[in-house]
């Protein structure tokens, strides 16, 4: 059916197979098939994603992939202006220059058939192009809110932001596709979705700046995809112990929870060994990652750590409350990753084994919580080095909680601890 679409030659080859094995488990159980379906409907057949670009898209969605390439190289700077007035021109000559390639190469009646005849034929076997193309519009639409990164001040004063229908119109079709209503680019989008053969990204926001800056956005994103490679296998343990219980098996699910720990523990590691200075520099990490990352419009956050599945599913899987709201969670969350998360929250795995008397599997869970505990303490003090970088330029902001009501870094760090604190407070 997709011929038209996706010729042979281009069709993914990156087999995870974590990902595999996931899908051919012998085990029946509800937990299984979420995270098949977040593996098959949400990741294209695997976890993390294995995302496809231009040349799997349709035809007139692919001039979106070379507008970004003319733009890409025009957005960054290595001294970034102190002067508002100049830094709205820089801005203001940004969003006309890519208007202009907007106006001069899509062909918006062709992309709005396109669309939906895309998304009404499409199956889980066009997903990874669908992925792909949602990381280029994501890249388009957070180039245009800023104009420049690393971000000012002068963007950040903005309440309002009027994007081309040439961004909006494909944006609504990727909400409707992926299931999230924010209007910034997401953890799917720009870190998962934006990874190459784990070895270079496919969109940048540092071409043409000094290699310690390009470094620092390549391990900002890699760090985040291999979390996820290398959680994979706890994700099936995590899956497998619940069935276990169902199944009236708990020395199973007791063994399926120590191998999940010491997943768990391995990714963790490589976590701290990988956010290093020599990787992702202190320097720069805030100038080029978080900033771009940001959104801070109509009261709207961009990405956040937050975002990040493992930690999510840490936290559903162990019944580390308060809930994010549903309205919260559809902002940045596809629905493939929902239905997971919901589901683990549903099941309550630590109150089911309490309730069942299986001692051995809530130690094992105790276990889990212990080392997120752990993590999150690490987590507090080795962001301090990041996010108390002085940047002039802009005011103090998280990408994930937008400007922040800071009046200078050090009374910035003192507000991420207390919101971090609050959370390991809650890891119990």
């Amino acid at each position: 059916m997709f011929s038209w679409i996706f010729p042979a030659s281009i069709q993914s080859t990156n087999i995870h197979c974590p990902s595999i094995e996931i899908l051919h488990d012998p085990l029946k159980h509800r937990a299984l098939e979420c995270l098949r379906d977040l593996i098959q409907i949400g990741g294209g057949g695997t976890w993390p994603p294995t995302a496809t670009y231009d040349e799997s898209w349709p035809l007139p969605l692919r001039a979106y992939n070379a507008i970004i390439r003319t733009m890409e190289p025009l957005l960054p700077v290595e001294e970034p202006s102190m002067d508002d007035t100049r830094n709205r021109r820089i801005i203001a000559s940004f969003r006309a220059r890519l208007r202009s390639e907007l106006d001069r190469c899509v062909e918006m009646k062709e992309v709005e058939s396109t669309l939906e005849r895309w998304q009404s034929e499409s199956d889980c076997s066009a997903q990874s192009a669908w992925l792909g193309f949602f990381a280029c519009i994501s890249f388009l639409r957070h180039s245009y809110r800023w104009g420049v990164t690393p971000i000012v001040r002068e963007a950040q004063n903005e309440e309002f932001v009027a994007f081309p229908n040439q961004l909006d119109i494909p944006w609504t079709a990727l909400q409707r596709h992926f299931g999230t209503t924010s209007p910034s680019g997401c953890m799917t989008s720009i870190c998962y979705s934006n990874i190459v053969a784990d070895t270079h990204l496919q969109y940048s926001v540092t071409v043409g700046m000094p290699e310690v800056i390009r470094s620092t956005e390549f391990w900002n994103t890699k760090l985040v995809f291999d979390m996820e490679a290398k959680i994979l296998p706890a994700y099936q343990k995590f899956a497998q112990a619940m069935a276990f219980i169902d199944f009236g098996r708990p020395a199973a699910a007791r063994d399926a929870l120590k191998s999940a720990s010491d997943i768990l523990k391995m990714a963790l590691k490589y976590f701290f060994s990988t956010m290093v200075d020599s990787n992702m520099s202190h320097a720069v990490w805030m100038a080029y990652v978080q900033g771009f990352q940001g959104w801070a419009l109509d009261g709207l956050d961009g990405i956040s750590g937050g975002q990040s599945l493992i930690f999510r599913t840490l936290d559903a899987f162990l019944g580390i409350r308060p809930w994010p709201t549903p309205e919260k969670e559809r902002l940045h969350i596809p629905e493939a990753q929902r239905n997971w998360l919901e589901y683990l929250r549903d099941y309550d795995i630590r109150a089911v084994a309490k309730e069942k008397g299986y001692y051995e599997v809530t130690a094992e869970l105790d276990s889990l919580v212990k080392q997120l505990r752990l993590w999150r303490m690490g987590h507090m003090r080795r962001m301090q080095p990041y996010e108390s970088v002085r940047r002039p330029e802009r005011k103090t902001m998280t990408a994930g909680i937008s400007v922040v009501d800071a009046p200078d870094e050090a009374s910035m760090i003192e507000h991420l601890k207390k919101e971090l604190g609050h959370r390991l407070a809650q890891t119990v």
